[in-house]
């Protein structure tokens, strides 16, 4: 009752009485004293609290009491590290649950760019991420020879605190010794805090719609759930790792290994971790290139699927399609209007009732859907469908009695089914912890691909897991009713924990939207713990299941809930966007984020999903949307059409920047199979990347996110405001020519240029020293795959390139017959040469068309002849102009070495 009335005037004595000891703690979670508007005299001399001006945290705020601490109480080296046991001193007690005491933390040093820092219960096991979930990165045997990091501890009887510096210059990356917010392990509160320089650029901490250079003063809530992409709030996925660049251009990254929900408190300069379960696991990587973070986070978390080739086409679909005539119908206006088109998709229109693995027999009837799917493939096309985790409770439904029969759904907490309400109505949910649940999904999809129809990939929705009850639905008439109050024998109360994260931006609690927190999972496993991992788990079984299926192709995937580790089994898009060029814009920095996060094939809805596109929106989006790793126009049912042959501008917008897209994807389908491989093979990581990834030490490169690079040669600057013609873009340092034209933009760099950008028009440069491979053009990935190879060599300030390119036969899991190419190219004055390596192996089935078209940008001089291993090319032009040699007709073996010379 004092507390209550602590902010009423006539009681500030008491209250001065009742905060004796207490303290201003500016980094600690705030309470809220005042009210909007509140000045500083009014909430300091007449309320007696706390003021702070941050942004997105209440300014003023109640003091604290101090809190306890806790002090090194062992330490115990060994040879990979230091164990330390750590205990509380004095009171336990604290403002979220008793504090755990003993706690052990773990210094491991895995490898001279990886260290992991592990705090958990001494006495008990805790709720930990199973490895064959999420995985953990090898362990060795012996000591690193040569750490890029230092860690530093609290020493026995100190106050607790760690602090990692990197070893060549003793910058501090990650320092505890925060004396506002020291380290607190309770039940269901576990926080740790780190200093910042106040100067460092932080991206990460997905998946949100922001910036992609986070913003000081935001909470970046980590929780997965259903939502129609709002600014801000934490959405579909959760991925508990940053990247931290510094003005110098060297960058770390930090890892938190726990599925719980949390917020993460970005400040002016301390980062704080708030998080209700589990363990702090953390991974220190060292970088020092961001590129060289992203690859080294991904030898922990798994290194992302490599897609099939076709994946990299282009995707067409929509939520509403009414029968399969209106999917014909698609399909034959791409091809009239000669707009490339690989996939055809179909949403949930396609189902009895929406209920998965089944066909609606009136719309969608088994024979002509049958017909279509052969059709398509007759023409090297490809089909997916949608496919959601609620399985509609309905006995004689073979998907349903299988899993009961199977006993592989989710349970309540009283081991009964847990219903749900999703599109079919009520449902149940596969348990994908029990490892009956992924025999279970196989036998589904097998069923639907050998009896119905044989698709080409899975696109799995809803998975965060969606729910359109509040937890549990009675199951009756009034299923958006919780069927009970909570009172499960329980400790805590698993849907509102002593700590509220800040869900949805209101608190709101963990069941809203989704399953009730004690629902249990095989093993006993609860959703408090496992929420954040569902979508990943059903990406796994997914993956699997289609390779088994379809006889060793690769899986395509495409996921809307992930977390670390799904990149090895899937794509993402980043989920229900709208038609505004707001989303055009965040399309751009959600992508860039994904990069970081192991999940290379991820783009956005053309043209938006939600709400009806323009001409000119889906114009400007289907020229970036050209540049996504995934690219897919994808709208609403009830929305007008958007489909690109809707307006002639866009149809013929779509024709040239597809037709460009579909020219470089060898240099994506190569950008993706390095970013498949381990790091020891090929460094790379990322397929689009930021351009501080190219050029860290840059820092007016840090906060760019209206531009990105694909791989480090090519250049992207969309137009992303409403009748806008004109662009700014940044060049950073080097050569930059432009990929229509061949001219030169620049040759010095660092410079931001307004360049005139119509409607039909987007700005994409090829950075000098780049070698980019490619492919003439088609409305398929294979009729492009069967025309001859092209190199476009663009020559840097030295007159050098290089480049690479990987063959193979685009669909098998794992085959033999491979083959990684190198290019590198050499100039000087009139004379110049290109010459290619091989590794690996063609073999007599991997058909291999030749090279046929060389264009050098950049010559020096005036040549006048070339030559293929020694043999004159007839095809030969020199543009004198802008200094471009274009060799024709070359007919180059790509199975063996080559030279090809100009003089």
């Amino acid at each position: 009752m004092v507390e209550m009335l602590c902010g009423v005037l006539l009681l500030v004595v008491l209250c001065g009485d009742l905060t004796a000891g207490q303290t201003c703690q500016a980094n600690a979670l705030r309470r809220d004293c005042g009210y909007f508007g509140i000045q500083e005299p009014e909430c300091v001399q007449t309320k007696g609290c706390c003021w702070t001006p941050t942004e997105g945290q209440p300014w003023c705020y109640y003091k604290t009491s101090p809190l306890s601490v806790y002090h090194v109480d062992a330490v115990m080296p060994n040879k990979l590290g230091t164990k330390i046991t750590l205990k509380v001193s004095g009171s336990t007690s604290s403002q979220f649950g008793d504090l755990i005491s003993p706690l052990t933390m773990d210094i491991t040093m895995e490898s001279d760019e990886r260290l992991h820092v592990k705090i958990h219960d001494s006495n008990k096991q805790r709720w930990e991420i199973p490895t064959d979930v999420s995985p953990i990165g090898s362990v060795p045997s012996s000591h690193p020879a040569n750490p890029l990091y230092k860690i530093t501890t609290a020493k026995k009887g100190e106050p607790f605190y760690f602090a990692v510096t990197r070893a060549s210059d003793g910058e501090v990356l990650f320092n505890t010794s925060h004396s506002d917010q020291p380290l607190q392990f309770a039940d269901q509160y576990l926080t740790l805090s780190t200093t910042l320089p106040g100067t460092e650029s932080i991206y990460g901490l997905g998946e949100h719609k922001v910036a992609l250079q986070l913003k000081r003063g935001q909470t970046f809530t980590l929780w997965n759930f259903d939502t129609a992409t709002p600014p801000n709030l934490n959405l579909y996925g959760s991925h508990p790792f940053y990247m931290d660049l510094r003005q110098s251009g060297k960058a770390h990254g930090v890892y938190l290994r726990n599925s719980n929900g949390m917020d993460v408190v970005y400040g002016n300069n301390f980062l704080t971790y708030r998080v209700i379960g589990g363990v702090l696991d953390f991974y220190f990587f060292l970088g020092p290139t961001p590129e060289g973070v992203v690859q080294q986070y991904q030898e922990v978390i798994g290194r992302p699927h490599l897609p099939p080739y076709w994946a990299l086409g282009f995707h067409q679909c929509r939520y509403g399609y009414p029968n399969v005539e209106a999917l014909s119908d698609v399909v034959t206006k791409y091809a009239a209007n000669k707009i490339p088109l690989d996939t055809m998709w179909t949403d949930i229109d396609y189902m009895d009732g929406y209920k998965d693995f089944t066909l609606d027999p009136n719309n969608y009837p088994l024979s002509k859907m049958t017909q279509f799917v052969e059709d398509l493939h007759n023409r090297s096309l490809q089909y997916v469908v949608i496919v959601d985790p609620g399985i509609k409770v309905d006995h004689g439904y073979k998907p349903y009695d299988d899993g009961i029969s199977k006993g592989v759904f989710v349970k309540d907490k009283n081991g009964n089914v847990f219903t749900g309400k999703v599109w079919p109505g009520v449902t149940a949910f596969p348990d994908f912890f029990n490892p009956m649940a992924a025999v279970y999904w196989k036998d589904q999809i097998s069923t639907f691909y050998s009896t119905l129809l044989k698709l080409d990939g899975l696109w799995i929705d809803m998975n965060e897991i969606s729910n359109f009850c509040n937890g549990q639905c009675s199951g009756s008439s009034h299923p958006e009713e919780l069927r009970r109050s909570v009172d499960d024998g329980l400790k805590f109360d698993p849907n509102n924990p002593p700590y509220n994260i800040n869900n949805q931006g209101t608190s709101t609690k963990l069941n809203i939207k989704t399953l009730d927190m004690d629902a249990l999972h095989h093993g006993g496993v609860m959703e408090y713990n496992s929420h954040n991992l569902f979508g990943l788990m059903e990406s796994i079984a997914t993956c699997s299941a289609l390779e088994s299926v379809r006889e060793g192709k690769r899986c395509f995937v495409l996921s809307r809930s992930t977390f670390p580790g799904s990149g090895a089994h899937t794509g993402h898009w980043t989920g229900d966007n709208h038609a505004s060029y707001d989303d055009l814009y965040y399309s751009i920095p959600e992508m860039l984020s994904f990069q970081m996060y192991g999940i290379p094939l991820v783009g956005s809805d053309i043209c938006g999903f939600n709400g009806d596109t323009t001409e000119e929106l889906c114009s400007r989006w289907m020229e970036l949307g050209a540049f996504y790793p995934f690219s897919r126009n994808h709208n609403v049912k009830g929305a007008k059409p958007q489909e690109p042959y809707e307006w002639s501008s866009v149809a013929a917008i779509s024709r040239k920047m597809l037709g460009l897209r579909y020219s470089i994807l060898p240099y994506y389908y190569t950008l993706f199979y390095k970013a498949s491989r381990p790091v020891t093979t090929i460094p790379s990581a990322t397929v689009t990347r930021p351009l501080f990834f190219e050029f860290p030490t840059d820092n007016n490169t840090h906060s760019i996110d209206r531009q990105f690079m694909v791989g480090s040669g090519l250049l992207v600057s969309p137009v992303l405001e409403q009748g806008s013609t004109t662009v700014k873009a940044y060049f950073p340092a080097g050569k930059w020519y432009d990929v229509f034209t061949d001219q030169v933009a620049t040759t010095s760099g660092g410079t931001t240029a307004t360049l005139d950008t119509p409607i039909d028009h987007i700005q994409v440069h090829v950075r000098g020293g780049s070698i980019i491979p490619g492919k003439g053009t088609g409305l398929t990935t294979y009729d492009s795959r069967n025309t001859d190879s092209t190199l476009v060599v663009a020559l840097d300030n030295n007159g050098k390139a290089s480049g690479d390119l990987y063959i193979d036969d685009g669909e098998t899991v794992s085959t033999s017959q491979w083959m990684f190419l190198t290019f590198n190219a050499t100039s000087s004055g009139s004379s110049g040469q290109v010459i290619s390596d091989i590794a690996g192996q063609a073999g007599d089935l991997l058909k291999i068309p030749p090279l046929g078209v060389v264009k050098v940008l950049g010559v020096g001089g005036s040549p006048s002849k070339a030559s293929y291993n020694g043999a004159a090319i007839s095809g030969f032009q020199f543009n004198t102009t802008n200094n471009v040699l274009l060799l024709t007709g070359i007919n180059a073996d790509l199975t063996s070495s080559f030279k090809i010379t100009w003089e």
